[in-house]
């Protein structure tokens, strides 16, 4: 089975300290104090990882930009031909850093933007400032969007109690500051019930808000304003989940095998491998640890495949296939660069797959010849 997706966690420090990363943050704090990877094992990974067959990489962590050998673990990844994607808050205050990982040929910067008033932001982040910091990250990066082809700039919301009525005007700043397109997720690992969002605030949110976030949409000046109408009309639909099972945070109520640990892995900084994002909520299972054990050992390895075939009992929890990406621009340089890395991807599976027919046949041959000798 071939990987597609690696994340990788380099620091699991943060600037933020978000409640609702209150059961993530214990098992990052847990694993901080443990040996960490160092770069060459980063390097390690990414090519181990290239080996199985992954082209996208996530770097995410904590607060990754804290990780002060960031440029050059995107320099290794863009050699090894990842797709790379950048998960932060924001709160980078060195432009000249943040410039440093574009050029290092970062692809997409991911950042994290909660809600339009700065007081609100800064409370579901546990951080006073960030808001500032996030806004004037996110305009410089949309700024260099020009200077470099290729790169792009992507944000983040979450939506939950604190934050839905002022969506609309969320959605505004997102597209002012310069964002591409906005990441709409939803809550995970709140099994206490305090931000999610309730059933009569579901249905507030269908009838009165959700009317403001496409009349907004409506007046974007953006070719993508159809497609995005679409997208945002499915956020808390009553077509995909009823308003008790999004009120519960089940969001896979009808049990079926999950697709992401047949495709991706995750890697913390102190070399523990999960399946996926989920884990880390609950902190079980863990597939092993890279100081002890080699990716592809791993990601082969009995455990990972009962973990494929079967579901973990906080799998109807995980949001992740409902998250809705709402596109805000149509960057043609960008298009054209992920068209592109596509292209190379699949002729790079087509060539392993005809390496590895060649293989067969060459060894089929082998022993059919060592089976029946020729007579001299």
């Amino acid at each position: 089975m071939e990987m597609e997706h690696l994340v990788i966690k380099p620091t699991l420090a943060c600037t933020a300290n978000c409640p609702t990363c209150a059961g993530r943050r214990l098992l990052h704090k847990n694993a901080h104090r443990q040996r960490q990877l160092a770069l060459e094992d980063w390097m390690r990974v990414l090519g181990e990882a290239k080996s199985l067959g992954a082209w996208n990489l996530t770097i995410s962590g904590g607060e990754p930009t804290l990780y002060k050998q960031l440029p050059e673990l995107i320099a290794y990844g863009k050699k090894r031909g990842y797709f790379i994607r950048l998960n932060s808050n924001g709160g980078l205050t060195d432009f000249g850093f943040a410039e440093a990982l574009v050029d290092a040929g970062l692809d997409v910067a991911d950042i994290s933007l909660y809600s339009p008033v700065a007081a609100v932001h800064d409370a579901m982040r546990g951080a006073g400032g960030l808001w500032r910091k996030a806004t004037a990250t996110i305009s410089f990066l949309a700024g260099l969007k020009n200077k470099y082809k290729g790169f792009n700039v992507i944000t983040q919301t979450l939506l939950c109690r604190e934050n839905y009525l002022d969506f609309a005007e969320l959605l505004e700043l997102h597209y002012h500051l310069g964002s591409s397109g906005i990441l709409v997720s939803y809550l995970e690992g709140d099994f206490t019930h305090q931000h999610v969002l309730q059933v009569d605030e579901i249905e507030h949110f269908r009838r009165r808000v959700i009317p403001d976030v496409l009349k907004v949409c409506r007046g974007l000046a953006t070719p993508m304003k159809s497609v995005a109408a679409a997208k945002l009309a499915k956020i808390f639909s009553e077509e995909i989940l009823s308003s008790e099972n999004w009120a519960e945070g089940i969001y896979r109520p009808r049990r079926r095998p999950c697709t992401v640990p047949r495709k991706q892995a995750l890697v913390l900084a102190n070399g523990d491998v999960h399946p996926c994002n989920m884990v880390e909520y609950v902190h079980e299972p863990i597939m092993g640890n890279l100081f002890e054990q080699s990716l592809t050992a791993l990601w082969r390895g009995a455990d990972w495949q009962h973990f494929r075939e079967s579901l973990h009992r906080y799998c109807p929890f995980c949001p992740m296939q409902h998250h809705q990406f709402v596109p805000l621009r149509c960057d043609n340089k960008w298009v054209g660069a992920a068209r592109s890395l596509l292209h190379k991807v699949r002729l790079e599976r087509m060539e392993q797959i005809l390496l590895r027919e060649a293989r067969r046949f060459l060894h089929s041959t082998f022993v059919r010849q060592n089976r029946h000798p020729p007579h001299r």
